[in-house]
């Protein structure tokens, strides 16, 4: 089942009063994975064990996010699930930096927006894979950018794995790779062993 299909489900049975629940319901709940079922199952008795003035504040969130633009929800599930696939290093120089900026005058913050608002598309989109990816974003978009998604979360994997001297010279690398190329050297970097990376980038990245 779809992970939208899993949500509207355990939405519906949220709905439900405490008490059994009805066949069509039941029906579509066993029909899921033993995890997805699991889950499911725990955010109802999580859900009905809130205090009621909780439930409530709740449920006027769920009535304006209905009320919101398609665009807008697809927006904020994307940063979500950018969210959830970061390392969690990444995640707590985050926190800090989000701390420090709602610290910060009204006016520079301000400034800041703006200066996010002018980036181009694809750097927005790099700075939502972390601070470390992020910053290497407009060096690494041209390999990276348009991969298969089977390739996606591995070549994720991959680029976090390095560190600052050896996306450096990938960043080197996929500026003077063509098109065409860009495949096959994706694919040569997903086979080799971890270990062996630095060395071969550094050797492909150096001039002679």
């Amino acid at each position: 089942m779809r992970r939208s299909a899993v949500l509207l489900l355990a939405v519906a049975v949220l709905a439900l009063p405490a008490r059994a629940l009805p066949p069509q319901v039941l029906r579509q709940l066993e029909a899921l994975p033993p995890g997805e079922r699991a889950r499911v199952q725990q955010q109802v008795r999580q859900w009905r064990q809130m205090p009621a003035d909780r439930r409530q504040a709740l449920r006027q969130r769920a009535v304006e996010w209905d009320a919101l633009e398609p665009a807008v929800k697809q927006a904020r599930r994307a940063a979500w699930e950018a969210w959830q696939a970061l390392p969690e290093a990444d995640r707590a120089r985050l926190r800090a930096t989000a701390a420090v900026y709602a610290r910060m005058p009204e006016t520079q913050r301000h400034a800041l927006t703006e200066r996010y608002a002018a980036l181009d598309a694809f750097e927005r989109d790099g700075w939502r894979l972390g601070p470390v990816l992020g910053a290497d974003w407009p060096q690494l978009h041209g390999l990276f950018a348009l991969v298969p998604d089977e390739q996606r979360l591995a070549l994720l994997a991959m680029l976090r794995s390095l560190d600052d001297s050896a996306r450096a010279d990938l960043a080197m690398i996929a500026q003077r790779t063509p098109p065409e190329e860009r495949d096959a050297l994706r694919r040569r970097l997903l086979s080799m062993p971890t270990a062996a990376r630095a060395d071969w980038l550094r050797l492909q990245a150096s001039p002679n």
